[in-house]
C-alpha cells in the first residue's frame, strides 16, 4: 500500500480506505479509479496472516463435522458457509471421523491458526476438547449434539419426541413389529432417539417386539448389518435412527433384491433417493438451513462480544406417504 501511495503521490490511508473497500464518500471517485488501477498494475495482493495480526481477526472460522459423509452434516456445512460467506468470513471444514483424539488434534491446529470461531459437532468423548476451545477462548457453537457440563451454545432438535412421535404413527396405523437400526456410538442424539423408539413401542404394549440393532462405525459396518439382516427383512417396518446407518444398509440390501415392499421405511432426514424396493417410505425432516444459520448467527454474536450462552431446539417434521404425494 505503500507503494502504491508513492506512486500516485497521496496518503497511504487513501489507499487503505480503497482497498479495503470503506472509501465511499469518503475519496473521490476519480483518486478511487487510479488506486484500483495502480493496484492491478502493480500485483497487489492483501496479506492476510499480516492483516489478521494488525486486527485481531483472521475472518476465517471452521466447522467441526464427524461424518462429512453423512447427508446431514455435508447440507448443514454448505448452508453455514453460505451464511458465512455474506458476512465475509471463510470457512475451514474439518472431518474428525468421529475420534476423540482428531477432534482434540484439529482443535488445537484451528486454535494455533486464530480462527475467529468455531462451529462444532463434538465426538462422543469431546468434551474436554471443547473445554479446551473455551478456556483458550475461541468463540463456540456445538450444533447437533447436546454435551452437559460445556458452557458452549447449543443449536439441535428433540430427538427424543421426534423419534417417538414417528414411531407411535406407524404403531397406530397397525404396524407392529418394527425394529430399529443406529450406530453403535455413545451420543447423546441416537441414545435419546433410541429412548424415543422404546417408550413408543411400551406404551402400544408392543414390549415383545422391540429390536435394537447396533451397527458399529467404520470397517465392521457391513459386517454387522448382515448379521441380522434375515430378522430385520422379516419386520413390518424399520427405523433407522440416522441417515449413514441407512445407506449403509441400502447397499447391504441391494445385494439381496432390495427392502420388500410389503416393508415400511422410517429414518431421519430425507432418504427417498437412496431406497430401492419399499414403496412405504417415511422420514423425520430436520431444518438443516434454519440450524446453520442459527448456528451461525450465534457464533457471530460470540465474536462480536456479546455474551450469553443458549440452547436452541428446532422442531422436525414427519413426513409420511399423505405428505409426500401432496
Amino acid at each position: 500500500m505503500q507503494d502504491i501511495a508513492r506512486r500516485l503521490n497521496i496518503s497511504r490511508s487513501t489507499v487503505s480506505l480503497v482497498l479495503s473497500g470503506k472509501s465511499d464518500g469518503r475519496v473521490s471517485e476519480a483518486v478511487k479509479k487510479k488506486v484500483l488501477q495502480a493496484a492491478k498494475e502493480m500485483d497487489y495482493h492483501l496479506n492476510e496472516l499480516a492483516r489478521s495480526l494488525r486486527v485481531g481477526s483472521s475472518n476465517l472460522i471452521s466447522v467441526i463435522v464427524t461424518d462429512i459423509s453423512n447427508e446431514f452434516f455435508a447440507q448443514m456445512t454448505f448452508h453455514i458457509q453460505e451464511a458465512a460467506k455474506k458476512a465475509g468470513y471463510l470457512v475451514l471444514t474439518i472431518n474428525s471421523n468421529e475420534n476423540d483424539q482428531e477432534f482434540e488434534q484439529m482443535a488445537r491446529l484451528l486454535i494455533s491458526k486464530q480462527v475467529d470461531g468455531i462451529i462444532a459437532v463434538p465426538t462422543p468423548g469431546g468434551q474436554d476438547s471443547l473445554r479446551m476451545i473455551i478456556d483458550q477462548k475461541v468463540p463456540l457453537v456445538t450444533v447437533d449434539r447436546f454435551c452437559e457440563g460445556v458452557s458452549a451454545d447449543y443449536v439441535g432438535v428433540d430427538n427424543y419426541e421426534a423419534s417417538k412421535k414417528a414411531v407411535s404413527e406407524l404403531l397406530s396405523e397397525g404396524f407392529k413389529k418394527i425394529c430399529m437400526m443406529r450406530l453403535d456410538l455413545n451420543i447423546p442424539p441416537l441414545n435419546e432417539r433410541e429412548r424415543g423408539y422404546i417408550d413408543a413401542m411400551k406404551a402400544a404394549g408392543q414390549q415383545e417386539h422391540i429390536a435394537i440393532h447396533r451397527i458399529r462405525f467404520g470397517e465392521e459396518m457391513e459386517r454387522d448389518l448382515l448379521v441380522p439382516l434375515d430378522d430385520v427383512m422379516a419386520t413390518d417396518a424399520v427405523f433407522f435412527s440416522s441417515h449413514r446407518v441407512f445407506t449403509e444398509a441400502m447397499k447391504v440390501v441391494s445385494k439381496v433384491g432390495g427392502v420388500p415392499q410389503r416393508q415400511c421405511v422410517l429414518c431421519f432426514d430425507d432418504v427417498r433417493p437412496y431406497v430401492t424396493g419399499a414403496t412405504d417410505i417415511r422420514y423425520i425432516e430436520q431444518p438443516i438451513a434454519e440450524i446453520a444459520q442459527k448456528s451461525f448467527d450465534l457464533l457471530l454474536a460470540k465474536i462480536k462480544g456479546e455474551a450469553g450462552t443458549g440452547r436452541y431446539i428446532f422442531p422436525t417434521r414427519s413426513i409420511d406417504r399423505q405428505s409426500l404425494l401432496k
